[in-house]
């Protein structure tokens, strides 16, 4: 029997003040796209052991980084300064039971949970947010419901959500727009103090959340979910992916009024719609995307539970086809990497596999991101192939100035333990690149060279001394406490790091 779905408020009911601070800030603080070697959990036990002496809280700047996304347009990440964010991840967890009684309030007359991706706790794993997260069981499958007697669907989303959101709108969320004007100097007010600490991660502006962030996850949710409550009480039926919309209307010309009042909300927060992505769709369509349907339903035939090399070839040029007429959404072919992780290949299968992927990887590098779980550890890659990879993908991206790509290529070469030509701090120094500064740093660490290790500790003595904290992650880790100050000096005492071994 399936469970029954759970409700917006059970999500958040069953998770308690501590687990929200812990899940936020032990494994909140960075993105899942960086290299894995980052973690925030020492710090975190820091913060609950090790009687910290943090100063006040106050405005801190944060790392900015890009990532690039499947439409191989890159999209601006950050990494706040941990104590700021530790600040702010305390105070959520502080009026957590009022968050709870706002969601509770919003979304209670909901006969379905129309939020869909939020925070919440996980199978067996310990962070409190992951995109596109599923569980059928208790998420429940709404959209069989709202089809019936629906002949359209409204697709729409918001346009450049996170940095549109406007910090002082939380507490127009939370207890109104006049009552929070009236109240705006007052700092005791909780809504303001959440204010406060959520400007204070981002250089005190009052635009935008940072992306990267769970915490920017949480909060934004308080604003999608009091629009939700808004458009639901008129009577809209529709599903919401973060800022991603599907309303189901009778009429066309439903349609056109749900948009026009969703935009009325929308602007009532600052957002506006993004109105290249703004589609009315006559019913019935497929119920998912019709790129999704063809891969599926393509055969992979196995020889002795093993798929051969001419099934792999015709598989992955479908993917390729797809991406083509869809835009060149590389999405696609990450979806086929991670369908065929989990499949036995024949050994020819197997090597054409491994060079095509990589050689779409140096085409569109929202790929390497996936490289080392699906695709060298399930095929147990020789690191030779990793080796000559990594060098083609550093001189590439280097000279292209994707920087992420770059650093997973360091990443590959201290991971698999082989030595890359062209990278010294000369190559790196003008990236300005925080994560690709440190993997090279340690990259050279491993490496023993000595003299390039200098360079990096020279050039972060340069930058703590100037915006530390748009650097925080390289000089932190690069220097020794005795060279670093006030609490970063504390903190490095009592050997509290933000990378984990390779």
């Amino acid at each position: 029997m399936p469970e029954q779905a759970k409700t917006y408020a059970d999500f958040m009911n069953e998770i308690s003040p501590s687990e929200v601070y812990e899940g936020l800030l032990a494994y909140g603080l960075f993105a899942e796209q960086l290299p894995p070697v980052f973690t925030s959990k020492p710090f975190f036990d820091y913060c609950q052991n090790g009687k910290p002496s943090f100063p006040k809280p106050t405005i801190a700047n944060y790392i900015e980084y890009e990532n690039m996304r499947n439409l191989n347009i890159p999209r601006p990440l950050g990494i706040p300064n941990p104590v700021a964010y530790h600040y702010l991840c305390k105070c959520i967890a502080e009026h957590w039971d009022k968050l709870q009684i706002y969601f509770q309030t919003v979304t209670k007359l909901h006969k379905h949970t129309v939020s869909r991706i939020h925070i919440r706790k996980m199978n067996n794993e310990p962070h409190l947010f992951e995109m596109n997260y599923k569980n059928w069981r208790i998420d429940g499958t709404p959209e069989p419901d709202l089809l019936i007697g629906a002949k359209y669907v409204v697709e729409t989303d918001i346009s450049k959500c996170f940095p549109s959101i406007y910090s002082h709108a939380l507490c127009w969320a939370l207890t109104g727009k006049e009552i929070a004007k009236q109240c705006r100097n007052d700092g005791k007010k909780w809504y303001n103090e959440l204010d406060k600490y959520t400007r204070n991660i981002s250089n005190g502006e009052t635009h935008g959340l940072i992306i990267g962030p769970h915490t920017s996850n949480l909060l934004s949710e308080i604003i999608l979910t009091k629009i939700d409550q808004v458009l639901y009480d008129k009577g809209y039926r529709y599903i919401r992916n973060v800022d991603d919309f599907s309303c189901y209307v009778e009429e066309h010309d439903k349609g056109q009024i749900f948009l026009v009042e969703l935009n009325e909300q929308l602007r009532h927060y600052g957002f506006t719609l993004n109105h290249k992505k703004t589609h009315i769709k006559e019913l019935p369509i497929a119920s998912a995307e019709q790129w999704v349907h063809r891969i599926n339903s393509f055969p992979i035939f196995s020889i002795k539970n093993k798929i051969d090399y001419k099934d792999v070839q015709a598989y992955l040029d479908l993917a390729v086809e797809l991406m083509h007429i869809n835009e060149n959404n590389s999405a696609i072919l990450k979806y086929a990497i991670k369908v065929l992780s989990k499949k036995q290949l024949t050994t020819n299968a197997k090597i054409y596999y491994v060079k095509i992927v990589l050689h779409l990887t140096l085409i569109y590098p929202y790929l390497v991101t996936l490289l080392d779980k699906y695709l060298f550890s399930p095929f147990s890659v020789d690191s030779e192939i990793i080796e000559r990879f990594s060098q083609k993908l550093l001189t590439l991206e280097i000279s292209m100035r994707n920087y992420e790509a770059a650093s997973f290529a360091v990443y590959f070469a201290i991971k698999h333990n082989f030595i890359l030509t062209g990278i010294n701090f000369d190559c790196v120094e003008d990236s300005n690149h925080p994560i690709l500064l440190l993997l090279c740093n340690m990259y050279h660490k491993k490496q023993g060279n000595h003299k390039e290790v200098k360079l990096y500790e020279d050039h972060a003595i340069k930058l703590m001394d100037g915006d530390m904290d748009a650097y925080w992650i390289f000089v932190y880790e690069t220097l020794s406490a005795n060279t670093l100050n006030n609490y970063w000096k504390d903190m490095k005492k009592a050997g509290v790091s933000f990378t984990s071994m390779i």
